[in-house]
């Protein structure tokens, strides 16, 4: 027992276990970005992967369902939204199992997320309630139903959480309080598990808000937040809510889905999935995130926040122009060239 302590405390240790067809894995938001990513590794690692896609008619699901050896990569829908997906993706991984006798569920690797930017006072509830209840609350039923099965298979779960977990950022801060809720609830999760066989792992992966689709709608989040804006918020907000929309129009849009060309992600990422030994906490991360993060454990709260603010080098907001102050009867504003 101590010697598995000090092993987890200094990674020491552990051997890569194999893994064949047999070793399932089960990977929430597989339509772009991580989750197919990590659905096509998986897949190169010779497992029977069930990509769980948000729609299964998506670019990315048809990719995956287009890949050598279809019968080990199985597409399901799943919208954390909605029970009865959830049920059918508990249902499915049952069957697969019942139907295979020989096969076990590996991993859970909950990765499916949403994140909408803009400050507190801008964000509507509808804006604020779906990052809780996908990133948090999805989450938590999804991994509830498959516990079962998860705790007879002695599985893996892999959260996929987020740096805004260990640094909030501004702009981002119901998004942040759901991955944070989602850390701390891993964290008490691991150590219920611990004694049923079951790894609980915190997988924090660098910013790749480029390469994935999480962000994708956020000029249509932004004219839904300018169409409740009062009139008052519209006197105060205009301009600098236009140019902060404007600054994010390159991570708008949705683009196809494509394997995450970084070796390194993927590297620990097999690792926690195949070591017998995994770490609690896998951090992937630029320098400059390590730095900040680092910094925030040691600075004061007033210089860790001016280092936060030229950290998300965002635009700034300006004092409004005596005009600007003027009462107006109506104002509209404009997203995105609408």
């Amino acid at each position: 027992m101590l010697r598995s302590t000090c092993a987890r405390i200094f990674n020491w240790g552990g051997k890569q276990l194999n893994v064949s067809p047999s070793n399932i894995i089960l990977i929430t938001g597989c339509d772009s970005g991580l989750g197919y990513a990590l659905s096509v590794f998986c897949h190169s690692l010779n497992m029977t992967v069930i990509s769980a896609c948000h729609n299964i008619k998506s670019n990315g699901a048809r990719a995956l369902q287009n890949l050598n050896d279809s019968k080990r990569i199985i597409t399901i829908e799943l919208d954390l939204l909605k029970p009865d997906t959830i049920r059918n993706a508990q249902h499915k991984l049952k069957e697969l199992i019942d139907n295979n006798p020989d096969y076990k569920l590996t991993a859970l690797v909950n990765n499916a997320g949403t994140m909408c930017f803009g400050e507190y006072e801008w964000q509507t509830w509808k804006q604020i309630e779906m990052q809780i209840n996908v990133n948090l609350l999805g989450t938590l039923r999804l991994t509830k139903e498959l516990l079962p099965i998860v705790r007879q298979h002695h599985s893996r779960i892999i959260n996929i959480t987020s740096h805004c977990s260990l640094m909030a950022l501004p702009s981002l801060s119901p998004y942040a309080a759901s991955k944070a809720g989602l850390k701390f609830w891993n964290d008490a999760l691991r150590i219920e598990m611990q004694k049923y066989g079951v790894e609980v792992i915190n997988f924090v992966p660098g910013s790749f808000v480029m390469s994935s689709n999480i962000a994708a709608r956020q000029q249509d989040q932004a004219k839904e937040m300018a169409a409740n804006f009062s009139i008052e918020q519209h006197k105060f907000y205009d301009d600098y809510f236009r140019r902060f929309n404007e600054h994010l129009k390159i991570i708008s849009g949705f683009k196809p889905p494509n394997q995450m060309q970084d070796e390194e992600l993927l590297k620990k990422f097999e690792h926690a999935l195949t070591n017998s030994q995994p770490k609690s906490l896998y951090i992937h991360e630029p320098l400059r995130y390590k730095i900040y993060r680092l910094l925030s454990q040691w600075c004061p709260p007033v210089i860790m926040d001016f280092l936060i603010v030229k950290f998300v080098n965002m635009p700034t907001y300006h004092q409004p122009s005596e005009e600007e102050r003027q009462p107006v009867k109506t104002k509209s504003l404009k997203v995105d060239g609408s």
